[in-house]
């Protein structure tokens, strides 16, 4: 019996270590994966020589977030994990006056700021910011694009698709209508000749990949292109596109895409907006005449495209607690044009009137009723182009988008931070199949998205939940 309790409780301690290990490897995993920044480099004295001790002090300008470091004896200094945006970097060290840059911080880079303290102090400080942004990227051997906010909120997308930015990214190949070179769809790109399923997406470090279409599960492509969700363009703070990537992120050979969702700030910020496209403006397409060939005037097509939205952020507790949250919606109404050749009445009658011959040398049979339920499925042609009859006309098409994200962000301490982010996106879809109206491809689809991060710096080391 005490052997039983022995060998019984040798196990459980052996699951026990087991899982903390998986545990501890998963975090570890997953912390390389990173979705924030971060600043590094070196203080000097006067004569040139590093500084070892010296303090640097990073505060971001949007939200108030401070974090410190201290140089090591080589006069280095990391300041990791910092969430995207614009930072005020400071450097001091006794007997020296501090000096301070304005730095910019973006996803899944190092970005360098490195002091010369050469101004012995004096009675009455002067503190200069200066502005540098280094023009090669020396800390990380990857190849990639940050695309900044600015280009995100100011450059004209078709569709609010912030997938076309892509094309600023050396290596990706986007079709000028903005279908994919692969599979056509709204949101697709190919990077250095891969499938453009071959991308790996995370959204604020989490997994977006859809399982089973292996694209992006928010602004992913729906029946014929057309957007199935979308990730609000107000609600995204920036992305970072790399082409050659580190072997942590693992999971596809073609890109890694990093989109980083905003925060709010000290400040309340929102936008509202609506963006459309009207038949109103637009001439006739080619298949849209103005009359049918038997000299019957033809609406002009219908085509309403309607896409709006609203954000809004800002402080709950000043310097510590925030808020964002984004919604778009997309409604599409458009008439497909069609030119289909139907047989004229006189076709039909000669097939009856064929299917109606008996034998050779027999008595003429009955026309065949499956033969006359498939010709009377054709519409009456209204129009003949030489061989067979044509009808003209229209199918409409239908989809109904709505996306939204909400997130809260709370600093506890210097070194610990909370975010939690939930978004959802769901869509109606209906494309007629030709004429007759039949197979009516209606589609519902949905996403949804709930992840939390916790972040505590120990000893440069972040860990991820």
């Amino acid at each position: 019996m005490d052997r039983e309790i022995s060998s019984q409780r040798t196990l459980t301690i052996l699951i026990l270590k087991i899982g903390v290990a998986a545990l501890l490897l998963i975090a570890s995993s997953a912390g390389a994966q990173s979705f924030r920044g971060s600043i590094r480099g070196t203080v000097t004295d006067p004569s040139g020589s590093v500084i070892a001790g010296a303090k640097v002090t990073a505060r971001n300008i949007d939200t108030g977030m401070q974090r410190e470091a201290t140089t090591g004896r080589d006069g280095a200094y990391v300041l990791a994990e910092l969430p995207a945006g614009e930072y005020t970097v400071m450097a001091e060290s006794a007997g020296l006056s501090p000096s301070a840059q304005n730095v910019q911080v973006n996803v899944g880079l190092d970005t360098s700021a490195n002091f010369d303290l050469t101004k012995v102090q004096k009675r009455h400080e002067e503190l200069t910011v200066k502005e540098e942004a280094p023009l090669v990227e020396t800390t990380r051997d990857v190849l990639g694009e940050v695309v900044e906010r600015r280009m995100v909120e100011d450059l004209p997308l078709n569709g609010r698709d912030f997938g076309k930015l892509v094309a600023l990214v050396p290596g990706a190949t986007v079709e000028p209508s903005g279908v994919a070179a692969i599979q056509s769809g709204f949101g697709q790109f190919a990077i250095n000749g891969n499938r453009d399923r071959s991308n790996n997406y995370t959204l604020d470090g989490t997994d977006n990949n859809d399982p089973f279409f292996n694209n992006s599960a928010f602004n992913q492509t729906g029946i014929g292109g057309a957007p199935a969700s979308i990730l609000p363009i107000d609600a995204i703070q920036e992305f970072n596109l790399q082409s050659n990537f580190g072997a942590e992120y693992g999971r596809n050979s073609g890109s890694v895409v990093n989109i980083i969702t905003k925060s709010g700030t000290n400040q309340i910020h929102g936008s509202v907006f609506e963006f459309l496209r009207n038949d109103y403006f637009d001439a006739r397409n080619f298949f849209n005449r103005l009359v049918d060939p038997s000299g019957n005037h033809i609406p002009k097509s219908e085509f309403r495209n309607n896409q709006f939205g609203v954000s809004v952020g800002g402080p709950i507790l000043k310097d510590r607690t925030f808020f964002f949250g984004a919604y778009e919606g997309q409604r599409e109404r458009v008439t497909s044009d069609f030119s289909l050749q139907v047989p004229t009445q006189q076709q039909i009658a000669n097939a009856q009137a064929i299917s109606a011959l008996g034998p050779v040398g027999g008595s003429p049979v009955p026309p065949s009723a499956a033969l006359t339920a498939i010709l009377n499925q054709f519409p009456t042609a209204t129009g003949f182009n030489g061989t067979s009859g044509t009808v003209v006309g229209g199918v409409h098409d239908k989809n109904d988008v709505d996306s939204f994200i909400v997130k809260a962000d709370h600093q506890i301490t210097p070194s610990q931070s909370l975010s939690g982010r939930y978004a959802f996106a769901s869509s109606q879809q209906q494309f007629p199949l030709g004429v007759w109206d039949l197979a009516r491809d209606r589609v519902w689809h949905s996403s949804h998205s709930l992840p939390l991060h916790g972040c505590s710096l120990f000893r440069r080391a972040c860990c991820r939940r």
